[in-house]
């Protein structure tokens, strides 16, 4: 009878990170930029301030969401959700041993991502 002393460890076979493990990392960094630009994008999309000193001098205003700069917005944060979720779905076919991981900042940028585009649905 074998005992848990007695058992030979695994080999591992793993000589480092692979090309596809190298990926996740890479789709982080690219989907987290994208998301950056499109709030970038979204700083300059959104409606203007309505304050009392713009009321009192009468200033011009735009009240509404710019309309290229939008469809722009929606490109990117579309583009970020779907690198972001073509990166779970790698990571998921990945996660095979006890110390693979799944990797927390990109559900992160799929929901932020997601959720700005529902907003973006409901108030442009």
């Amino acid at each position: 009878m074998n005992t848990e002393a007695q058992k030979p460890e695994k080999y591992e076979r793993r000589q480092g990170p692979d090309v596809i493990c190298r990926a996740f990392s890479w789709l982080a960094v690219l989907g987290w930029l994208l998301f950056l630009v499109a709030m970038i994008i979204a700083h300059y999309a959104k409606p203007e301030m309505d304050t009392g000193l713009v009321r009192y001098w009468g200033i011009e205003i735009r009240d509404e969401w710019h309309p290229m700069l939008t469809d722009l917005l929606q490109y990117f944060l579309t583009f970020a959700a779907l690198l972001s979720g073509l990166s779970l779905a790698l990571n998921r076919l990945r996660l095979r041993r006890r110390s693979d991981h799944l990797h927390f900042n990109i559900v992160l940028l799929l929901i932020s991502c997601l959720s700005l585009l529902l907003y973006l649905f409901w108030h442009t």
